[in-house]
């Protein structure tokens, strides 16, 4: 999980406006980049790297520190309301500071390479209320760091490569739940996947992938059903798709997908129809491209589409899902088209041909920003169930069109630079709120400004020429604030960019944080956790048997109004009556206005009857082992002899999936007996011999 900055903080801005929206100035000359709300105030950054508050008024909006500028990482995170950032000074170079938004709550929080050196503290990540960071020093080289926020507090975790060499190369890190996987040369086994789990001893190589001092190169994190998965080098199958539960042996090969030293390269992983979808490079002459797609096993990593004879060049990172299919951008010799997919390769095609005699120039604008700013997947965020894209139908130019992933749903919204003239390109993206989506255009009278779509040609219009007549002034995104979205725009020509609020107030899309599938007993639990609920009528709860057509089988009411996080939870008591080994789930996400969204698709695998407990050894000498893959709140276990007398009971409280429960059977005398085990009216045994 690298940090790519500007990405991730034009993301956390983007939002808000009605129809002849207008905007303030709140500042002039100060090229702000990005910023983040903390509280009443919001801390922000210019270009050359100067803090910045505002309150949301001309007056209040200044720069309200010279202790420091942000470092050349770029780095940052945010814990407890405080923003934790790589921050520049003459006296202690590159180091580690916090700011609350104050002069005073500006501090350096530790002089890590003590004077003028640097640290360069980068890649910061919040891990169990903590910060975890890659530091360098004079002494232990460049490793990773802990720290609670204070001085005393700050830490090495861990000389991984001892003395100043140093064992971090900026490569991947990549949080997994509880787990921060990241790359690391120990100097004996070269640059390999390594864990922490916040601790000295919990920060540990996960294996020598390409064995001896070679570097397996370990790359491109991704993760599905708590797994990880990414591209390697073993030394003998080339850069070749692997998987990792954490352990060594768990860390394997999935599948070598391209014969030879160079392998299949995969990248550009995301999730759908509880698969990974990725792209493969074949090394040639000219290198060409195929789509895969992978359950995790080796047979079921399968290919969905081979480009190789079109030397075409498929662009996964920005896929949206719609329905039951995924749609992407596809650039070919002939321009950039968007392509759809149901995970076939017969279900893969053309979504439209809107330029006939020329190039489509289409592609996708996934709400990027409100995912990097919520913590959410952009793939699956929707707006009204469609998405923005750009086309060009060979008559108009270059516009702002909308898909519902139908050939007859793709349809111009507008044509803003009126004839042949395009006023969208090809690198503009769009930020989402509920009302609409904001994004740059050119309408061949007023320059490069910012405009807003609610999806229909009527909706769609200027905000404001806030540089008047020919000249552009769009500048960047900087952040969504207290209900105003916040833009940097050259007002005046000169190179230079003000910044600016719409004045009228918007809210930001529903954020699903996480939605989940476990089996309950005969029943599946759902369970998901929103934030910023705005606006928000209930949950349309769906089941479907194939990941393709789903049934309605209930509805949660949702809190409607709420800034906070919310959990909700739905049983499934039909989930077993079908007799299948998977169900998949999705939410439809509803709104008071009739807006809707759906989230991604989980799936639940459904274990037999006999499979929920498991007890082994059997037969059984010492020790037995009680595996469960059920949830309950209590499960009572009890282990009774031939004549009816139970030798064993205890009352188990709460049994997650993967629970392994110990019972000492050294005492027992030899001979049959059965373990019993029930949580509720579900009651089952199983004969066991001791010896």
């Amino acid at each position: 999980m690298k940090h790519y900055l500007p990405l991730l903080c034009a993301a956390a801005c983007l939002f808000g406006f009605a129809a002849k929206s207008q905007v303030t100035k709140l500042s002039t000359n100060n090229n702000i980049q990005f910023g983040y709300p903390l509280g009443s105030v919001a801390v922000m950054f210019d270009d050359n790297g100067v803090l910045w508050k505002t309150d949301g008024t001309t007056g209040g909006t200044t720069n309200y520190t010279s202790k420091v500028v942000l470092g050349t990482s770029g780095s940052f995170a945010i814990l407890n309301n405080k923003i934790y950032f790589d921050g520049l000074t003459a006296a202690n170079g590159s180091e580690l500071w916090v700011t609350d938004g104050t002069d005073a709550g500006t501090q350096l929080v530790k002089d890590i390479e003590s004077g003028s050196g640097s640290s360069s503290p980068s890649d910061i990540v919040v891990l169990n209320n903590k910060l975890y960071f890659f530091a360098s020093t004079s002494t232990s080289g460049n490793e990773m760091w802990v720290s609670d926020g204070t001085n005393g507090g700050t830490a090495l975790l861990k000389d991984i490569n001892p003395g100043a060499a140093g064992s971090y190369n900026a490569s991947e890190v990549f949080l997994n739940g509880s787990t921060l996987f990241f790359t690391a040369n120990d100097g004996t086994h070269g640059t390999e996947l390594w864990k922490t789990d916040g601790t000295e001893a919990g920060t540990v190589l996960v294996k020598d992938i390409n064995s001896g001092s070679a570097s397996s190169n370990t790359g491109n994190i991704s993760a599905l059903n708590g797994v990880i998965y990414f591209s390697a080098d073993d030394g003998a199958t080339g850069d070749e798709l692997w998987k990792s539960d954490g352990s060594s042996a768990g860390t394997v090969q999935v599948k070598d997908i391209v014969s030879g030293k160079k392998g299949s390269a995969p990248s550009q992983f995301f999730q759908f129809k509880n698969k990974l979808v990725f792209l493969v490079e074949k090394s040639g002459i000219i290198p060409t491209y195929q789509i895969w797609s992978t359950d995790g096993s080796g047979a079921g990593t399968t290919i969905i589409y081979d480009y190789s004879a079109s030397f075409a060049f498929p662009t996964l990172f920005f896929s949206v899902v719609i329905g039951n299919k995924f749609y992407y951008s596809l650039t070919s010799l002939t321009g950039t088209e968007v392509w759809g997919s149901d995970g076939t390769t017969a279900g893969t095609a053309l979504l439209k041909n809107t330029n006939a005699s020329g190039d489509d120039k289409a592609t996708l604008f996934p709400d990027i920003y409100g995912a990097a700013f919520s913590g959410s997947d952009f793939h699956t965020k929707l707006f009204n169930g469609k998405i923005f894209m750009t086309a060009d139908d060979g008559t108009n130019g270059s516009e702002l069109w909308i898909t519902d992933g139908s050939t007859a749903g793709t349809v111009m919204v507008k044509d803003i630079n009126s004839g042949i003239g395009s006023s969208i390109d090809l690198s503009s993206l769009g930020f989402y709120t509920q009302a609409s989506m904001y994004f740059p255009a050119d309408d061949g009278s007023h320059g490069m400004e910012l405009w807003k779509s609610d999806g229909t040609g009527g909706g769609t219009a200027l905000v404001k020429d806030i540089n008047p007549g020919l000249g552009n002034s769009f500048g960047n995104f900087v952040m969504f604030f207290n209900g105003h979205v916040y833009f940097a725009a050259d007002e005046n020509g000169d190179g230079n960019n003000e910044l600016f609020k719409i004045d009228a107030t918007d809210v930001l899309p529903l954020s699903l944080v996480e939605f989940t599938a476990t089996l309950n007993g005969k029943a599946a639990r759902l369970n998901w956790t929103t934030n910023d609920e705005i606006n928000t009528k209930d949950f349309t709860v769906q089941r479907s048997y194939d990941a393709l057509h789903f049934d309605n089988i209930g509805s949660v009411k949702a809190s409607g109004n709420t800034a906070r996080k919310t959990s909700y939870q739905f049983n499934d008591a039909a989930a077993l009556q079908a007799g299948v080994s998977k169900v998949y789930y999705r939410l439809q996400m509803n709104d008071n206005d009739g807006k809707y969204t759906f989230s991604k698709t989980v799936a639940l695998s459904i274990i037999p009857q006999d499979k929920l407990v498991v007890a082994y050894p059997n037969p059984v000498k010492d020790y037995l082992n009680l595996n469960f893959n059920i949830a309950a709140s209590t499960i009572n276990v009890k282990i009774i002899d031939q004549n009816g007398k139970p030798v064993y009971q205890q009352q188990l409280n709460n049994v997650q999936p993967g629970t392994t429960h110990k019972i000492t059977t050294s005492a027992l005398k030899a001979g049959i007996y059965y373990v019993q085990w029930n949580s509720g009216n579900d009651v089952q045994s199983v004969k066991i011999v001791k010896y």
